[in-house]
């Protein structure tokens, strides 16, 4: 496992939007199980939950998605990556304390980040600009090469 595949990515292979064919592009270019860090899965359950509830999506389109994320986990398309949890929040601390006050990174940002780097991975999937910044300062190669999207 090399890439870590931010919620902005994985949440396009689940619910129809804008940039899902470019993200499921990059998620087949990869060809590995998507690392499921812990932060990913509370975040992709809640974007898809938030979806139902904005009326992006409907309820029975909502229980679907979530039912293929059950799914994907369960066949090993999702991975629980082998990281020990508390070093997670001890290098997102680090991280925060190097580059939030330069980045205005968020803390789920930070902590994607850092699950990326104690899970061993060298390249960060993201289409968040912020994000993809303090991903670089963090030593991680971003791809896709280019990505404009506004918080």
């Amino acid at each position: 496992m090399t890439t870590y595949f931010d919620t902005s990515i994985v949440l396009k292979c689940y619910v129809s939007e804008a940039n899902s064919p470019a993200a499921v592009e990059i998620i087949q270019a990869v060809r590995s199980p998507i690392p499921f860090s812990h932060i990913l899965e509370i975040e992709l359950r809640t974007a898809i939950r938030l979806k139902h509830g904005r009326g992006e999506i409907t309820a029975a389109e909502m229980k679907a998605s979530l039912q293929t994320v059950e799914s994907d986990l369960a066949s090993g398309v999702l991975i629980r990556p082998d990281y020990d949890l508390e070093a997670v929040y001890t290098r997102a601390e680090a991280l925060s304390a190097k580059h939030a006050a330069a980045t205005l990174a968020r803390s789920a940002d930070i902590l994607h980040i850092a699950a990326a780097l104690e899970s061993g991975c060298a390249v960060f999937a993201s289409f968040d600009d912020m994000q993809r910044q303090i991903a670089v300062l963090a030593g991680l190669k971003i791809i896709p090469a280019t990505a404009k999207r506004k918080r």
